[in-house]
């Protein structure tokens, strides 16, 4: 693990985001209206790209042309066996259903099905497909997860990438959207809860790049999936506390991802046993 390596990329990354979301929230400052949020975004989805750049920048600068090139090798790897498409699709579904089920016995009603709401399901995608999954994967799991690889377990990467990405989207905390305990009054559960989410997804994205080639387009893929929630198009009554559907599906999340260490666990004995 090259540290010289892993410093420049931070800084570059907390650098980029941060001082672009900060200029951007500077814009709402006096007022959200129309105008202010219009500036805002165009300073959120640059700073988005934050990771990204910074790992094509420290690739190029470490590594060379060479090394770029095979980072950006990863955004091509798609021969994958199929059940990880699946997952992909699956996963993020059972997660948000099964936040749904926790909300309507705590919380409210989910309201009426829309059998239509799949007519929207495109324009949902490609739209979430540039506020998150492109502009970080290539440096959360295609530059930052092999170099940590280098000198920690796949879990114990997958954790500290986690911590690193909660870290990363503070600023956005005081924003209107951009994480799930934006727009909000901050208070420890959902702070907590969205930890614990992003620690998850982060164990979880590794496990599905690990067991696709690395391939960084099954982590954007998946990602997508999580920040799209699909299964609460069809219910748009719930529009208005989606943030709450989402957190309480981290319950989903932390089984999912209990079941993956405690697997690999008794892989990693077995695998002991044998020798």
């Amino acid at each position: 693990m090259n540290r010289k390596k892993l410093f420049v990329f931070l800084i570059l990354t907390f650098l980029w985001s941060w001082v672009l979301w900060i200029i951007g929230l500077n814009y709402l400052s006096d007022g959200i209206n129309q105008e202010s949020i219009s500036k805002f975004l165009v300073f959120f989805f640059v700073g988005v790209y934050g990771p990204t750049i910074s790992g094509i920048i420290t690739t190029l600068f470490f590594d060379g042309l060479k090394g770029l090139f095979e980072l950006i090798k990863k955004l091509f790897i798609w021969k994958v066996p199929f059940k990880y498409y699946l997952y992909i699709i699956s996963l993020p579904i059972i997660f948000v259903i099964i936040g749904m089920t926790l909300y309507s016995q705590f919380i409210g009603e989910i309201g009426g099905f829309d059998k239509m709401a799949y007519l929207s399901i495109p324009t949902i995608l490609l739209t979430g497909l540039y506020a998150g999954p492109l502009g970080e994967e290539l440096g959360w799991r295609g530059f930052l997860l092999p170099e940590f690889q280098k000198k920690y377990s796949n879990l114990k990467s997958a954790i500290i990438i986690g911590f690193i990405w909660f870290v990363w989207h503070i600023p956005l905390w005081w924003a209107p959207f951009g994480t799930l305990v934006s727009g909000e009054p901050i208070s420890i559960i959902p702070v907590i809860a969205y930890f614990t989410m992003l620690i998850c997804l982060s164990i979880i994205i590794t496990w599905l790049v690990i067991n696709s080639k690395g391939s960084v387009l099954i982590a954007i893929l998946f990602h997508l999936s999580i920040n799209a929630g699909i299964a609460l198009l069809f219910y748009p009554e719930l529009n208005m506390d989606f943030k709450k559907v989402h957190l309480l599906s981290s319950i989903g999340m932390l089984i999912f991802t209990g079941f993956l260490v405690v697997k690999n666990k008794l892989k990693t004995s077995a695998n002991t046993v044998q020798k």
